[in-house]
């Protein structure tokens, strides 16, 4: 069933809509960041190359929740994990899925910092699913997946306005399927003292190996944030894919809180 498997290359290849931007800064050590992220999205029959695929469309419902740890002065450890409803029609046919995707672990060391940026460096592993795909829509990686990934973080001011850039490249060799070189940009600007701004653009190109289908696919969206308080933020999204090839295109709309825990907020004793 490779039409169930190949129209979710955008869910595999380009993650959640709204990223881990805490990703590009170490945590402090005994530090920590969390999100939740809640997304309602399809994929519609935007298909290329592939026989039978002319009737494909994807929906899904689905939470996201990405974690990270200080251990020490720049090292981090962290996870990510999902739950997901997925339906998708093939010709005359329904599939479903619903259930946790797959749970993802990584370690994020920095390794340069200074006026020019933070450079950090991040392998993860992805554990697979447990359950047959032949039949229904996969939730993520039937085997164990591995990414080696470089990130990179700068702050800016314009006009008196603080806004900052984050930028990663990965590339996955170990996973079932081609290899997979995913990039993504993303530049965010204050628009309020409690206000944040953010444009987004998530990629994600695939070799062709052993006769496999080359792919390629490009996400862009924005969203924007408000700062409940210094540790609670609360953000809204809308994030569509605008070209690829072999691929669907995606349109979600996200929603997320973020919560953050600096060591130096806890009172002293």
């Amino acid at each position: 069933m490779r039409r169930l498997t190949v129209g979710l290359l955008l869910l595999s290849g380009l993650g959640s809509p709204i990223p881990d931007l805490a990703a590009q800064w170490t945590v402090k050590p005994g530090g920590w960041f969390m999100s939740h992220g809640f997304n309602v999205g399809s994929f519609p029959d935007r298909f290329s190359g592939v026989p039978g695929a002319t009737r494909n469309e994807l929906d899904k419902l689905d939470w996201g929740m990405y974690f990270v740890y200080g251990l020490t002065e720049g090292l981090s450890v962290g996870l990510g994990q999902g739950f997901a409803h997925l339906e998708q029609t093939v010709g005359d046919e329904t599939f479903e899925s619903t259930g946790f995707g797959a749970t993802g672990f990584f370690v994020m060391k920095r390794i340069a910092q200074g006026k020019a940026g933070v450079l950090s460096i991040q392998p993860r592993i992805d554990l697979p699913l447990l359950f047959d795909t032949d039949k229904r829509p996969a939730l993520g990686p039937v085997e164990p997946d591995a990414e080696v990934r470089l990130l990179y973080g700068n702050g800016f001011g314009l006009a008196g306005t603080r806004g900052f850039l984050s930028a990663s490249a990965g590339l996955s060799t170990i996973r079932a399927g081609n290899d997979e070189l995913r990039y993504d940009l993303t530049v965010g600007v204050d628009a309020g003292s409690r206000v944040l701004l953010m444009g987004q653009a998530f990629n994600v190109a695939a070799f062709a190996e052993g006769g496999g289908i080359a792919y390629s696919a490009t996400k862009v969206g924005g969203s924007a944030m408000l700062r409940l308080s210094p540790s609670v933020g609360v953000l809204a999204g809308y994030y569509a894919g605008v070209a690829g090839k072999n691929t669907v295109r995606e349109r979600t709309f996200s929603l997320a809180i973020w919560l953050t825990h600096d060591p130096g907020d806890t009172p002293v004793r």
